[in-house]
């Protein structure tokens, strides 16, 4: 096991090692609107608006990439069988062109003259991080701090705080959800899902302006925008401003709230809900908190109308599903089967707590299993900071033994389970042609990188730098 942090210094990275290093990163302290200005950043020498993407070259190399190559067995007198202990790791360098993996050369290869290079210092590489359930549409983050308010009738009292603050807020939507997007570049996050109001206070102008930012930051993020009648579709009457969204163009998925404790009226909500998604061809994302008496069975109509209309098989995703806590072992168990054979998605935001999910059990059960890290310091929540890295760390402490090999698993609930290797600890992640879509940080392995959390010093999305920086070779 090699050691990534061998002459690797985290405040020298992040500041520029060296002459000529390629540095992107954004101070977050003031709001841009409290200066009148962009906030900037330092990109080399050039000053510039943290929205721009550091320029490097269409094709470079990167020198001392940190690869994950096999694990190392051991017997122990005390165990009965070899056990897992280390992970191998090879320096390897990297030819980047057109934003795609083009070459993967030993540790010392010769760089043609004039050719652009930059340097990993040894650390580690990992495939980026997914947050496919959250809502850059509307949080305190980005301006003053502001904690949750007691609540005295459930999430009743949150909906009549939202309608409040909507409108507040919509003139801030877009610097707010800048300031988000940058949050989850700085924890290594490039590929998102994100919700989107559609309500009867903000209309469509959460939906505006999330488009406009993921227009904006389309170099850096891969992007897809789930409409959300927070409200209830059918409490809110939102079922036109829905239909409207959709017209709009630019949504790949509807998504729906809790059809019998907001709507009161299960199997209409979710009939309208499906019927929506079917009409303009695009997917379904449902959240569902409700207990397994009305969760179910609403997840179970759901299914029934997806065995009507193939073309949802494979795009419906249920989200939170706290009921899935509520049943026993056989009843998952088949829960599960009826979900894997109509290619339903699990989304989680992994709650802690009397709503801890099981969800090794139902990605082992062949679901696919996607996390999210949901509200990012907003009036739902005063927690939360884009760190889908995280979520992976709670995952392993909560249902998997703290050994190198399971740990080690834990990495693919924040990368979409791409990981380095395989479960049998065949090298898998990177192969030339993969996007060049990766983090650098200061570790040993996956497994050290969940367990220690480890600053992302460099984030890549199809070999442009988003955030931190790469010192220049030369």
């Amino acid at each position: 096991m090699g050691n990534s942090r061998s002459g690797l210094s985290r405040r020298g990275f992040i500041a520029g090692v060296g002459a000529g290093s390629l540095a992107l990163g954004a101070g977050l302290g003031k709001s841009a609107s409290a200066e009148g200005t962009k906030p900037m950043i330092d990109v080399g020498t050039v000053t510039t608006p943290v929205t721009d993407v550091a320029k490097l070259p269409d094709a470079y190399y990167l020198l001392n990439v940190r690869l994950e190559t096999g694990f190392v067995e051991e017997k122990k007198a005390w165990l009965d069988a070899p056990v897992i202990t280390h992970t191998n790791t090879e320096l390897k360098t990297l030819r980047i062109a057109g934003g795609k993996i083009a070459e993967i050369l030993g540790a010392k290869p010769v760089i043609p003259p004039g050719t652009a290079a930059y340097d990993a210092q040894g650390q580690l590489m990992l495939p980026t991080f997914r947050d496919m359930h959250t809502h850059l549409d509307k949080t305190f983050y980005g301006g003053p701090w502001e904690a949750t308010l007691p609540r005295e009738h459930g999430r009743a009292d949150r909906i009549a705080q939202e309608r409040e603050l909507l409108s507040k807020l919509l003139p801030l939507a877009e610097e707010r959800t800048a300031a988000m997007i940058r949050l989850m570049h700085s924890h290594g996050t490039t590929v998102c899902r994100s919700h989107c109001n559609v309500d009867p206070v903000s209309k469509l102008g959460n939906l505006e302006h999330l488009k406009v930012s993921f227009e904006r930051f389309k170099d850096t993020l891969e992007s897809k925008i789930i409409i959300f009648p927070q409200h209830g579709l059918l409490a809110s009457n939102s079922v036109d401003l829905m239909r409207e969204a959709l017209k709009s163009g630019g949504v790949s998925y509807v998504g729906g709230v809790d059809p019998t404790a907001f709507d009161n009226a299960m199997e209409k909500s979710v009939d309208t809900t499906v019927q929506l998604a079917v009409d303009f061809n695009v997917g379904i994302d449902i959240h569902i908190h409700e207990p397994r008496q009305t969760a179910i069975p609403a997840f179970n109509r759901i299914m029934d109308h997806m065995e009507k209309n193939k073309q949802l098989q494979g795009n419906v995703t249920f989200s939170h599903a706290y009921s899935l806590a509520e049943l026993s072992k056989e009843e998952l168990k088949d829960f599960a089967a009826r979900m894997k054979a109509l290619g339903v998605t699990l989304a989680s935001a992994v709650p802690l707590g009397k709503d801890a999910m099981p969800l090794r059990d139902v990605h082992e059960a062949g679901i696919k299993v996607i996390c999210g890290t949901d509200s990012a310091m907003d009036w739902w929540d005063s927690f939360g900071n884009c760190d889908i890295l995280q979520k992976a760390n709670e995952i392993a402490r909560i249902q998997y033994r703290s050994t190198e090999y399971e740990i080690s698993r834990t990495l693919g609930y924040a990368t979409g389970f791409v990981t380095p290797l395989n479960d049998k600890g065949e090298q898998v992640w990177p192969k030339v042609g993969d996007e060049a879509s990766l983090n650098l940080l200061p570790a040993s392995c996956s497994a050290e990188a969940v367990a220690r959390l480890p600053t992302r010093n460099a984030v890549f999305h199809k070999g442009k730098l988003a955030y931190g920086s790469v010192p220049k070779v030369g």
